[in-house]
């Protein structure tokens, strides 16, 4: 009798234990670091852009994604440099820039334990510290646009990042479009329209 009483007892306690177990809700994982770059078709857009054509140019940054559901939903951060340019036959323009995302919000979608769909909205901030235009063999610093070409650019930019891209173990391919709200020369009417495709690995 003793020993089916204990025998009672022991099977509630490894009942209840694995309720415990069970219910408790999972917890999103840890923050993730990454390292992301490749190139930028750079570009602007607007009624001011017109017959501007796109230039090879180059985008990396460093950054985060945290975790905010255990469905998938994150937000994060970037910091990098970046670039901006156009062309217009033997002229081609391109300034580099700093560049910083201070808010990104996405949402991971697996296909498998490995595979991930990606898609991400956010802002960004960048300041155009370097620049050069050229034509027909001669180049002309940003410094100098104002004096000799009476352009007066604007070294600041914000605007929108809107991407997409995959996920596979801890690589990354992303697709990502950035739209300017900053004309990019006073009275311009042309704003930042980059393409960009990245590489990238988590850490």
């Amino acid at each position: 009798m003793t020993l089916l009483v204990c025998s009672g007892i022991q099977a509630q306690i490894v009942s209840s234990r694995s309720v415990g177990i069970e219910s408790t809700p999972q917890r999103p994982s840890e923050t993730m670091w990454y390292l992301r770059g490749g190139l930028n078709m750079a570009g602007f857009a607007g009624d001011g852009a017109e017959g501007m054509g796109r230039k090879a140019a180059y985008n990396f940054a460093v950054g985060f994604q945290k975790p905010i559901t255990n469905i998938g939903a994150y937000w994060g951060m970037d910091f990098g440099l970046g670039s901006r340019g156009w062309k217009i036959d033997e002229l081609k323009t391109m300034t580099n820039n700093l560049q910083v995302s201070p808010f990104t919000f996405g949402w991971k979608y697996g296909i498998t334990d490995d595979f991930f769909i990606d898609g991400h909205i956010g802002g960004f901030i960048s300041f155009d510290y370097l620049g050069k235009m050229k034509y027909d063999g001669e180049s002309i610093s940003m410094g100098d646009w104002e004096d000799e070409l009476d352009i007066e650019w604007n070294r600041f930019d914000a605007g929108m990042n809107i991407g997409f891209g995959i996920w596979y173990d801890r690589f990354n391919l992303d697709f990502t479009f950035q739209r300017g709200f900053v004309e990019a020369a006073t009275d311009s009417e042309a704003y930042t329209s980059n393409i960009m495709l990245r590489l990238g690995v988590a850490f």
